[in-house]
């Protein structure tokens, strides 16, 4: 008879053991990032749809590192789906969860990756997807096997420009001063357009991390 110890621990998943993970290969994905692709197991008619930060290192042949892979959808099904598929696949901890995504931080033969799951907005194609990211270098998004971009994105890229979608949204400065330590330049206007508009104003709140 189990102890009751072990039947916890079992529950909690510490000791499952999963099933042999075949990894699809994506052109457009990081070799080393295969893998929690796999499960996510994108697709471009219907979804997911992988975009942002994530795209943009692969698009410059990089891994995603402590990027998180982000995580678009067409339905609140198919989140429950991914959600599953992680479930039966790997081992994961669900680090955070929102109105806006569900955090996992996903683990595979001493790699870690981080996985969020948007689920505050919901998409009919990888297009509407970029049309909703104000940074132009972030407007990639891939099923896996192509990439699509904003305008303005690969020059943006090349250049290291930063520029932003007007109007402002909310905390533009926020994502304006992450992107500017990344190494892109303020396109010319930009500084003038956030330090007077209010929307895109930083509103500084004492318990955030500004380091």
């Amino acid at each position: 008879m189990k102890s009751i110890l072990t039947e916890i621990w079992e529950f909690e998943g510490k000791t499952r053991s999963y099933p042999k993970l075949d990894t699809i290969e994506y052109p457009t994905v990081h070799y080393d990032d295969w893998v929690p692709v796999s499960i996510i197991d994108p697709n471009k008619t219907n979804g997911p749809w992988i975009a942002g930060g994530s795209v943009l290192r692969w698009y410059q042949s990089q891994p995603v590192g402590e990027s998180d892979i982000d995580v678009y959808c067409s339905s609140p099904m198919q989140v429950e789906r991914i959600l599953q598929s992680f479930t039966d696949k790997i081992s994961f901890n669900k680090r955070h969860s929102s109105d806006n995504a569900i955090t996992l931080e996903v683990y595979k033969d001493n790699n870690t990756w981080t996985v969020q799951i948007i689920k505050k907005s919901f998409y009919t194609d990888m297009q509407k997807v970029i049309d909703g990211f104000d940074i132009s270098v972030c407007q990639l998004a891939t099923d896996g096997n192509e990439i699509i971009l904003g305008e303005h994105t690969a020059r943006d890229i090349r250049e290291r420009n930063l520029r932003m979608r007007m109007p402002l949204q909310p905390d533009a400065a926020k994502r304006m001063i992450k992107y500017w330590t990344y190494g892109y330049r303020p396109v010319d206007g930009l500084l003038d357009s956030v330090r007077n508009n209010p929307v895109g104003r930083w509103e500084f709140n004492p318990a955030e991390d500004y380091s």
